[in-house]
């Protein structure tokens, strides 16, 4: 039994290398935008993974005004123009992609980021965010509450949970910690259409939201993979 426990925690741990996205990180030089996975620490490069993400479009709104923000390349991220506290991301350009041998279909990535405000109606993105209260957020696509929707918590320490929203797409999270925290879902949509002449059965699409929380205990160091990735 043990060995079967280890086993599956592979296949498990496999899998969710897989699950990259978009997250975005500000600083005192601006906001920056990252793919990799953010709990194990994984932030792709260029030449590398970063790569792949070829059109992705920034604005900053603020208020109920929005701006399309600058973008800069780097060997390791995505610099973002703008002093606006909030910014949302959409990588949108990504080609349709066979996922059969993986049981996901003939797939459409779409990523989406923000950062800052997550309470106006007027900046939004397809995958968002709504806050609801202090550790509360309703998930949202294209407008309409997700019920069921899974939500991970990557903590300033990487240390995850997951929680489940509610039938109006609502869920309640723990924020023990002061520092970063980057919220991650994934939403699949079935319904097939076509992008770029290629047609799809599903459109697969990651969001992230990222926010710092400044009272809380001290996190501690972040824990570091406990195996190299690629």
């Amino acid at each position: 039994m043990k060995k079967l426990t280890i086993a599956l925690a592979a296949l498990l741990a496999c899998g969710a290398a897989q699950a990259h996205y978009l997250w975005i990180e500000s600083g005192e030089g601006g906001a920056k935008l990252y793919f990799g996975e953010a709990e194990v620490m994984l932030k792709e490069k260029s030449p590398g993974k970063l790569d792949n993400i070829k059109g992705p479009q920034a604005f900053t709104a603020d208020g109920g005004s929005k701006a399309a923000a600058a973008l800069t390349r780097t060997a390791d991220h995505i610099a973002i123009g703008g002093k606006a506290g909030t910014v949302l991301v959409a990588e949108e350009s990504l080609e349709v992609r066979d996922l059969s041998k993986n049981n996901l279909g003939i797939a459409k990535p779409n990523y989406y980021a923000r950062t800052g405000q997550a309470a106006s109606t007027t900046a939004t993105l397809p995958l968002d965010v709504q806050a609801q209260g202090p550790n509360a957020f309703a998930i949202l696509y294209r407008g309409q509450p997700l019920k069921d929707a899974k939500l991970e918590v990557i903590a300033p320490n990487t240390w995850m949970q997951e929680h489940t929203t509610d039938a109006n797409g609502i869920v309640q999270i723990n924020t023990p910690w002061r520092g970063q925290y980057v919220l991650h879902v994934l939403h699949v949509d079935k319904t097939p259409g076509e992008f770029g002449g290629k047609k799809y059965d599903n459109i697969r699409s990651h969001f992230t939201y990222t926010f710092v929380k400044t009272d809380g205990t001290d996190p501690g160091p972040a824990v570091p993979p406990k195996h190299p990735m690629e």
